[in-house]
C-alpha cells in the first residue's frame, strides 16, 4: 500500500471528506488531492500535519504495516474502544489477554 493509499483510507475511516482534511492539516486541497492520488508526495512537515489531523503517527502513513480487521462489528468496537479513559482501556486489555490465553491453551490441548 503506498503512502497515498494509506492517507486516502484512515480519512475514510475517520469519516474526513479531502476539504476537511486539509483544513485540519493546514494543507491546500488540491495538493491533499495530489497526495491522495500519488501524483506528489508530501513534503515532511506536511505529511507530519496530516498524520496528527488524522490521529496516526507518521510512520502509519510511511509503513505498510496496516492492522487489517475484516469484521467490522469487532473493528467498531475497536473504534470505540480507543476513545476510552486509559484505566477502561486497560480492564478491557486485560479481558482481551485473559480471553486470549484461554483460546490458546484450549487449541494446544485439543490436538
Amino acid at each position: 500500500m503506498t503512502i497515498a493509499e494509506r492517507i486516502r483510507l484512515y480519512r475514510q475511516q475517520k469519516g474526513f471528506s479531502q476539504a476537511e482534511l486539509a483544513d485540519r492539516a493546514q494543507v491546500n486541497n488540491k495538493s491533499l488531492s495530489r497526495y491522495e492520488l500519488g501524483s506528489s508526495i508530501p513534503p515532511a512537515d506536511v505529511l507530519k500535519n496530516i498524520a496528527d489531523a488524522l490521529g496516526v503517527s507518521t510512520d502509519a502513513l510511511l509503513n505498510d504495516e496496516t492492522v487489517t480487521i475484516k469484521d467490522k462489528e469487532l473493528m467498531q468496537k475497536f473504534e470505540v474502544i480507543q476513545e476510552m479513559a486509559d484505566e477502561d482501556k486497560a480492564i478491557i486489555s486485560r479481558f482481551l489477554d485473559l480471553t486470549i490465553r484461554d483460546f490458546k491453551t484450549r487449541k494446544t490441548y485439543s490436538m
